[in-house]
């Protein structure tokens, strides 16, 4: 696979610059010339014997995410020069690939085909056009625009069924996870927008979707991508908070592995799943509102997941299928146990978790996975949600007492588990002000004095609910520790390596505070 820096600017000399800083950094150079008059013979030579890695030429007009308004004959002018003076590519338009004609050797062509209003139900169709207008060496480019997860999925099963060779992927943030895995499924190219260097200020992307370069690099293994890299992934709708892709990732180079993972957010997970059909989707991290869908869809499941209705991990077999897992369970138990040991000590709490009664706020798979660890360390437990027919679904599934959300105040409870995503905020937002109602799940005032708080939210750590619960005197439980140690149960699922938790740690805190997500 090639990783190829695409450079945008509004002169050669701010054009050229900027290319040549960051050519080492890539394997090509993609200059776009979309507002760029021709710079001349000379200009252009000096610049393609200067530049340490072969240099793709590319003038966008409107079809291709770019603002050139020349002629026709200005565009072929410059791609003929250009390939005259040493350029290693060209890059012209399918529609005008025949007008242009062959170029200079030894450059070669890239016909390329943008599909902006989204990603057609019938690629192989499209792709058979484009094929129909090259010349011999010529490098086809397929690009089409993602709306949803799916859509770049069905552009990742296009480029394995055409055995290598198109360089594609998805436009817009919904398709940027092919722009990782493209090289996967056969694209000899990917595209990123420039790093972020020190001291300079950012370069803005030249199409939507596009990694910056250090980002991307970031990403992959340590020995870059190949045909047989692992996929994993986390699969929620919203994603974008999500700081697994950066935990995870962190602890597959740990450990040296061949393997990626990235975050996907279907708008349908059956579809979804039947699209990653493909042996290299090795395991899935499912969040929100996946859970329980996914324990229905998995072939084999862990006897716990399989009593709780609700899967927060899935590890592909040999025969294609999957196998469900609920590494919540495990996660919420030990933080439960570990802190009740803490907090137990003190005059007039239950000395044991049997003893102890338990409030679990929230009706999803995180909800069922604290109702069902609350109750394996045998306490009573109660679960209250807004919508009352699925708090009394769940509560009869799961053995429990069923409390309408408006009864909250009345209920006594030793220990308050939160599992809904109130309070949690994305990596560019700040947290709500301690003493503000509005990101509460329940008014401050029903919080019982003294009791054990346990936030299943991550982001921000120190949540508007924990915020709360200490003025009032409670022991607090984080979120970030049920992410951590379900996380690591997850990458020991997926890996077979045992994960690292000081490092899963460092990674978690290093992503909040780096704003991923």
């Amino acid at each position: 696979m090639a990783i190829v820096t695409s450079f945008l600017a509004p002169d050669w000399a701010t054009l050229t610059q900027r290319a040549l800083r960051q050519a080492q950094l890539a394997d090509l150079v993609e200059l776009r010339m979309d507002e760029i008059p021709h710079p001349g013979m000379d200009a252009m030579r000096a610049f393609f014997k200067a530049c340490p890695k072969p240099v793709i030429v590319t003038i966008g007009g409107p079809e291709a995410f770019g603002t050139f308004g020349g002629t026709q004959e200005e565009h072929f002018t410059l791609l003929r020069d250009a390939a005259v003076a040493g350029a290693r590519f060209v890059d012209i338009d399918w529609r005008l690939s025949l007008e242009l004609g062959e170029v200079e050797p030894p450059c070669h062509r890239i016909v390329s085909r943008h599909e902006l209003d989204g990603t057609p139900e019938d690629l192989v169709a499209l792709d058979e056009e484009i094929r129909e207008v090259l010349y011999e060496g010529d490098a086809v480019k397929f690009v089409t625009h993602a709306d949803c997860t799916e859509d770049g999925l069905r552009m990742l099963r296009h480029l394995r069924r055409t055995r290598g060779g198109t360089i594609g992927f998805c436009s817009g943030a919904a398709g940027s996870f092919t722009r990782i895995l493209a090289p996967i499924f056969g694209s000899p190219f990917t595209y990123a927008a420039p790093a972020i260097m020190p001291g300079e200020e950012a370069q803005e992307p030249t199409a939507p979707g596009q990694l910056r370069l250090g980002e991307l690099l970031g990403i992959l293994p340590p020995g870059g991508l190949s045909h047989e890299t692992a996929v994993f992934g986390v699969v929620g709708n919203p994603i974008g908070h999500s700081v697994s892709p950066f935990v995870h990732g962190m602890a597959l180079k740990h450990v040296g592995l061949d393997g990626v993972y990235v975050a996907f957010e279907p708008k349908d997970f059956d579809a979804f799943l039947d699209l990653a059909d493909d042996p290299v989707f090795r395991g899935l991290s499912v969040t929100a509102p996946f859970k329980e869908r996914a324990a229905v869809r998995a072939k084999r499941m862990e006897e716990r997941a399989k009593t709780l209705g609700a899967v927060n991990t899935l590890v592909r077999r040999n025969d294609g299928s999957w196998t469900g897992a609920n590494t919540d369970i495990s996660a919420v138990r030990t933080c439960l146990e570990k802190a009740f040991g803490v907090w137990s000590k003190e005059p007039g709490r239950p000395v044991g978790m049997a003893l102890a009664q338990v409030l679990v706020l929230g009706t999803g798979g995180a909800a069922r996975a604290a109702i069902g660890a609350a109750k394996d360390i045998g306490s009573t437990v109660a679960v209250a949600g807004r919508d009352g027919d699925r708090t009394g679904v769940l509560a009869h599934e799961m053995g429990c007492q069923a409390v309408r959300w408006e009864d909250i105040g009345s209920v006594s409870y030793d220990i308050l588990i939160h599992c809904t995503p109130m309070g949690s905020v994305g990596p560019d937002s700040e947290a709500t002000p301690r003493g503000t109602g509005d990101q509460m799940p329940i008014p401050a005032e029903l919080l019982r004095p003294g009791s054990l708080v346990f936030d299943a939210v991550y982001r921000p750590v120190r949540t508007p609910l924990l915020a709360a619960a200490q003025e009032r005197g409670c022991m607090c439980i984080p979120g970030a520790e049920w992410f951590v140690r379900q996380a690591a149960s997850q990458f020991e699922l997926f890996t077979s390596h045992q994960a690292d938790d000081s490092l899963l740690r460092a990674a978690f805190e290093g992503a909040l505070a780096q704003g991923r997500g």
